[in-house]
């Protein structure tokens, strides 16, 4: 008679498959709430908003939906960026993940109040309202495929470094093509003001990740 072992289910499978059921349940209320939204977000071949496409009056009142979304990038971008740095070992596997998900949240926060002060010093909010809604429909659907990766990595052998490589290199290769569509509609202005904008891309987007690497880095020697 053949005997059957199962492999032990332990407290960090468990964390898993919590989050994906988690993200899994924002992601049908998302459905429930905004059928639109949902499949543009699927949509992953299509980057962004099409750069045709004029959206002449973004609403400035926060909607449900945008809440939702943004729970929803976070978590997933949390949960990924947690997984990563535990497998390269720049963390300790007992870090909560809420600690990189508070990260996430303070940096995006920040983020957010400077792009809104330079929008008011440029006498732009329509445009910051724009490109903002354009950004955050990339974002989630580069959140979409971090989604789908944590479904998969619930299966043990697929949870470990090089996975999480391959889904972070995914995840920035789509991020470079999608951010192309994104500023397509705005050349003009960038090239107006290219020193500007790069240097934006510097200090808001690549010094940050720059800082946390580094002090990851330090923490653990």
């Amino acid at each position: 008679m053949k005997e059957y072992t199962l492999l032990p289910y332990t407290a960090e499978d468990s964390t898993a498959m919590w989050y994906s059921l988690l993200l899994l349940c924002i992601f049908l209320v998302i459905k429930v709430r905004d059928q639109g939204l949902f499949f543009s977000i699927t949509r992953i071949s299509q980057t962004d908003i099409p750069s045709t496409k004029k959206i002449n009056a973004p609403s400035e009142n926060i909607k449900i939906q945008d809440i939702i979304t943004f729970a929803f990038r976070g978590f997933a971008f949390g949960y990924f960026v947690y997984k990563l740095l535990v497998h390269w070992y720049l963390i300790d596997a007992l870090t909560p993940i809420y600690l990189v998900i508070g990260v996430w949240l303070g940096y995006t926060t920040a983020k957010f109040v400077l792009e809104f002060i330079i929008g008011l010093f440029w006498k732009s909010w329509r445009m910051l309202l724009e490109v903002t809604l354009r950004r955050g429909l990339l974002k989630t659907k580069a959140a979409f495929i971090l989604f789908i990766s944590i479904l998969f990595s619930n299966y043990p052998p697929l949870d470990h470094q090089i996975y999480w490589g391959c889904i972070g290199l995914i995840y920035i290769m789509y991020y470079i093509v999608g951010y192309q569509s994104f500023a397509k509609p705005y050349q003009q202005l960038i090239q107006k003001r290219k020193v500007l904008f790069i240097s934006y891309i510097c200090t808001l987007e690549i010094g940050p990740l720059w800082v946390l690497f580094v002090l990851l880095n330090q923490t653990n020697t």
